[in-house]
């Protein structure tokens, strides 16, 4: 298993996968703490179970799809604090996921230089909620974007 560290996030690449293999349905399993102390991500040809059963913290699944000729990176964010009726709520879901598409890129950094039109590819993030005006599938830009910020 490949691990490398970065401040207080850590990324596991998960055999038989490597930096560049797979594309088709490589899956990214990211948990943040909800007080944004920790943060690890599994990078693999499955979702990392492990760290699929962890409380209080927000996950975020991904993977990259072929769709209509083109990739793309599809995910749902399970935010770590259930919405409460605080119409304010939504506006905090939006920078968490933001953050969470931008740790999973800047990880895999490696894969674009193999694969470099996976740069302009499109992502797709649904938020899953018990309260149903909080569910929805939103474009959060395309990888190119995160590596350069």
């Amino acid at each position: 298993m490949e691990k490398f560290q970065l401040d207080e996030f850590s990324v596991a690449i998960l055999p038989p996968a490597t930096a560049y293999h797979p594309v088709d349905g490589r899956k990214y399993t990211l948990i943040m703490s909800t007080d944004e102390t920790s943060s690890h991500l599994a990078i693999g040809y499955k979702y990392e179970v492990a760290l699929l059963h962890s409380e209080n913290k927000s996950m975020l699944k991904a993977e990259w799809k072929p769709r209509l000729g083109e990739y793309i990176l599809s995910g749902k964010i399970h935010p770590g604090i259930e919405q409460s009726g605080d119409s304010n709520r939504s506006h905090h879901i939006q920078p968490e996921v933001a953050k969470a598409v931008s740790m999973i890129v800047k990880a895999d950094k490696d894969l674009y230089s193999h694969v470099p039109w996976l740069l302009y590819a499109p992502i797709y993030i649904e938020t899953e909620s018990n309260i149903h005006k909080y569910k929805a599938i939103q474009f959060f830009g395309i990888p190119k974007q995160y590596l350069t910020l």
